[in-house]
């Protein structure tokens, strides 16, 4: 009996030891693990970790956890940004790399902190059934003393289409002093510019707990911004005191773009006419947003047939909202055209930044009047008999709004009218004085009762100093002839002188 009994349990031992050992399989057991945990205060930190299905156990094989849904919680003074992720599938022994965006406050204190995440994910149970399942997990960060970075104040200059300065006030809020300190400063907006580039840096060699430090940048908006507040992003690299090197997390710069320098022309007045030079003017008003030092008011190129003297005016500084005026005086060519023009002004300043600006053009219309007389003449006396002869008398009038010298008069005469005397001379009229000229004029004997043209013209000097010489202008002359139909006066006066002397001759022969 003992006999059989032990054959058969060897029978039995060597059916066991030839069966295969079937492995265990175990369901999804996940798990974290952060490689660098270290958190910076005064910002947002982007906190890496892996989630790992790995039970603990001896166990052989592993189910894969599918739609696992990781959504995080706050924690303490941390404030996660990130709503959820999502991973499709995590088998055995496969981490998912995934990023969180958590704020950390300036000021918090060091030491450990665990972030919540709350897990749902399904798997197989090895009969044909899914089955779902919710667990919580943790995060653990830790936020290690040292220097912490908050910005205070900002002030920008910049306004849209042009340039300006951005001013940032930064403070260490840590609780340790930074060494060789890197501010780095960048814009993710391509309407905004850092000088040339997008992004810059300054330097500091030492910053202690508690100072503040002030950096400028030089800013450039595009045509294309709006005005409005802009986000730029600001990180400092330091050394600790310890030698170890840190970066703080990325701290947001508030930044305002201003509305685009703006003036205005207003009370515009003209007094141009072909011909001559006159003034434009008009008031200039910066109307805003930013002072304008040195301003000066511009005549953009209006074209050939009108120059100005000068083709700028200064009208000094100008606080937004404040107006200044201007004059210019400008030549309008005799070759112009009279009607309505429109010139373009414009305005070259000094921004608050030190640096030269150019307004846009300030469209400014016009009329030019058309062309005048320098001199109103007018005839004192303008009637002689046929036959006879005398002073010709004429009134001259300057017409010109400014005042001009050496004026010589000549005139022209066409038979019948002929001259023996033919130029005259001013030294000077000023706008609107008279002065009355004489010539000699003669009409002849055969000339008919009608009206003639004397031509006459004049040169003169301007108040430039420059000699000009005048149009043509036509004085009418009228000739009558003697009423009775009797001789001319010339020829009887004449044969009288003849009749006497000959009267006289006889006389002196008969005495003798």
């Amino acid at each position: 009996m003992k006999r059989t009994v032990f054959v058969v349990l060897i029978v039995a031992s060597l059916l066991v030891s030839a069966v295969p050992v079937v492995g265990l399989t175990s369901n999804p057991d996940l798990r974290t693990v952060t490689p660098n945990p270290t958190l910076q205060p005064g910002g947002v930190n982007e906190v890496s970790f892996q989630l790992i299905n790995d039970p603990d156990g001896p166990d052989d094989d592993v189910r894969t956890a599918t739609s696992v849904r990781i959504r995080p919680r706050d924690t303490g003074p941390i404030d996660v940004e990130t709503n959820e992720l999502f991973v499709s599938e995590l088998p055995d022994g496969v981490p998912a790399d995934l990023t969180l965006q958590v704020d950390v406050p300036a000021g918090v204190s060091s030491g450990a902190y665990r972030i919540p995440l709350s897990l749902t994910y399904e798997y197989e149970n090895g009969a044909g059934s899914a089955v779902e399942r919710r667990t919580t997990e943790y995060v653990t960060v830790r936020v290690k003393p040292g220097p912490q970075f908050s910005v205070v104040d900002t002030d920008s200059t910049a306004t849209v289409n042009g340039q300006g300065t951005l001013e940032v006030t930064m403070r260490n809020v840590g609780s340790t002093a930074a060494r060789d300190s890197t501010v780095a400063l960048s814009s993710s907006s391509p309407g905004v510019s850092l000088g040339a580039e997008q992004s810059t840096a300054r330097f500091v060699d030492s910053w202690a707990t508690g100072e503040n430090r002030t950096f400028e940048f030089d800013t450039t908006l595009t045509e294309t911004s709006r005005v409005g507040n802009y986000s730029l992003d600001a990180q400092v690299d330091f050394e600790r005191p310890d030698g170890t090197a840190g970066s703080s997390p990325s701290i947001t710069v508030p930044m305002r773009a201003l509305p685009e320098m703006t003036f205005s022309v207003s009370e515009v007045e003209s007094s141009l006419r072909v011909g001559e030079t006159n003034t434009l003017s008009g008031t200039v008003t910066n109307t805003g947003p930013q002072p304008a030092e040195n301003a000066v008011v511009v005549f953009e190129d209006p074209g050939p047939t009108v120059t100005p003297v000068e083709t700028s005016v200064a009208v000094g500084s100008l606080d937004p909202g404040e107006s200044a005026g201007f004059a210019f005086d400008v030549e309008v060519t005799s070759s112009a055209q009279a009607g309505p023009r429109q010139f373009d002004l414009g305005v070259n300043y000094w921004d608050q930044d030190d640096t030269a600006r150019s307004s846009n053009a300030l469209p400014t219309r016009v009329d030019v009047g058309p062309k005048s007389d320098e001199f109103d003449v007018q005839p004192v006396n303008g009637t002689f008999t046929a036959g006879s002869g005398g002073e010709f008398r004429l009134t001259v009038t300057n017409t010109r709004e400014y005042p001009v010298s050496d004026i010589s008069a000549k005139i022209y005469t066409d038979a019948p009218l002929s001259t023996s005397d033919d130029e005259a001379f001013v030294d000077r009229l000023d706008p609107g004085e008279s002065r009355e000229i004489v010539f000699q004029l003669s009409a002849g004997s055969d000339a008919a009762a009608k009206t003639y043209p004397v031509k006459m013209d004049f040169q003169y000097d301007d108040d430039d100093g420059d000699t000009v010489i005048s149009d043509t202008y036509q004085i009418p002359v009228d000739v009558t002839v003697d009423a009775n139909g009797g001789l001319p006066i010339v020829p009887i006066v004449v044969v009288a002188a003849v009749a006497l002397l000959g009267g006289g001759y006889l006389y002196y022969r008969r005495q003798g």
